[in-house]
């Protein structure tokens, strides 16, 4: 949440609505004339660039990038970054649970144990939704730093970033046009709304006391775990084939613990510890950013990909430990090493 209250000119809002008008209406009309799933392409190459592409919408990349940012650049901005990130991933979530719409039948792979590529529900895309809300704050962050022309050079760049990422999971075949619409009209929704409403519900957070604080924040992140586990407790089952796919598809568990583990780690470093990367030398920020990528990895990797446990405790707990750990124990660890930077 934010220190600062920054908002979008009459001029951004109003390019804002066109394109949003625009893909609304082209989405309607390639629906109605049948290309609903028309853009799948098969051709291993161009599945390749594609699929590269599309890892750029992976919550391991998001977290890796708001690691960098968190210590080499600045605090607050990861923090605002992080949880329009885990909001909008949350809304997604709700929204695919609500709608219970099935993938397109080009979400087949052999190779996977159950023959999917992706194992949830297909609307609204999670990839491009997310996409709007991390990479779009991201231009909206830096909106006044690199114009030419008139041009804002780094919201142009996140449009088009969004624009393929989005039209990756088409071309690879695990999302048809719907769910790409409704996700990309969803997070320019979402974006705007958490832009607008976050710098006022900050500072009134600011206003309480550390212990409230504290307190509040782990309420929320419990919060959101129980409240998306109780309205769907059968989130990831059965979606395609009787057999369970994964018990626990995760998002409600992952967005709730990344809130506690996140939250509470940074409100203890703030208070506690008060690590400042704007003030650190680059050298500094070097050994700062490896050590910590390093951790966070070594923390995240093992849980994430090597030990495989179908619970939604487990997944809550294994998000709220790696977010901790960077937002408080790594600032609190590199200040302890060397604290005359």
């Amino acid at each position: 949440m934010s220190e600062k209250k920054e908002y979008i000119s009459q001029k951004g809002l109003m390019v804002i609505g066109i394109v949003s008008l625009a893909i609304l209406i082209i989405g309607i009309i390639l629906y109605y004339v049948n290309l609903n799933e028309a853009f799948y392409v098969s051709k291993f190459s161009v599945q390749s660039i594609f699929k590269a592409i599309t890892y750029l919408g992976e919550p391991v990349v998001f977290i890796i990038i708001i690691a960098m940012l968190f210590l080499v650049y600045s605090k607050t901005y990861a923090k605002r970054l992080a949880y329009s990130l885990l909001f909008s991933y949350y809304l997604n979530g709700l929204f695919k649970e609500f709608f219970k719409d099935p993938r397109p039948n080009t979400n087949i792979d052999p190779a996977e144990e159950y023959g999917l590529v992706e194992p949830d529900y297909g609307f609204p895309s999670g990839h491009a939704q997310t996409a709007v809300s991390f990479w779009g704050y991201s231009g909206y962050e830096f909106k006044d730093k690199y114009i030419y022309r008139n041009i804002q050079i780094v919201p142009v760049i996140m449009s088009i970033l969004i624009f393929l990422i989005a039209i990756s999971r088409i071309i690879i075949g695990v999302h048809d046009l719907q769910d790409i619409i409704g996700g990309l009209l969803l997070g320019i929704g979402f974006l705007l709304l958490f832009i607008y409403i976050e710098p006022h519900l900050t500072e009134q957070f600011n206003k309480l006391n550390f212990i409230a604080k504290v307190i509040i924040t782990a309420l929320i992140g419990i919060g959101l775990f129980l409240l998306g586990t109780l309205l769907f407790p059968s989130a990831g089952v059965g979606l395609v084939s009787p057999s369970p796919l994964y018990v626990d598809d995760g998002v409600f568990a992952q967005v709730g613990g990344a809130v506690l583990g996140f939250g509470v780690g940074y409100l203890l470093e703030q208070k506690y510890v008060k690590y400042d990367p704007t003030h650190l030398s680059t050298k500094k920020k070097l050994i700062n950013l490896a050590f910590g990528i390093i951790v966070l990895l070594v923390v995240f990797v093992p849980f994430e990909y090597l030990i495989k446990i179908d619970s939604v405790v487990y997944r809550f707990f294994r998000y709220a430990l790696p977010t901790f750990i960077l937002a408080y124990l790594v600032p609190l660890i590199c200040i302890k090493i060397d604290p005359k930077f």
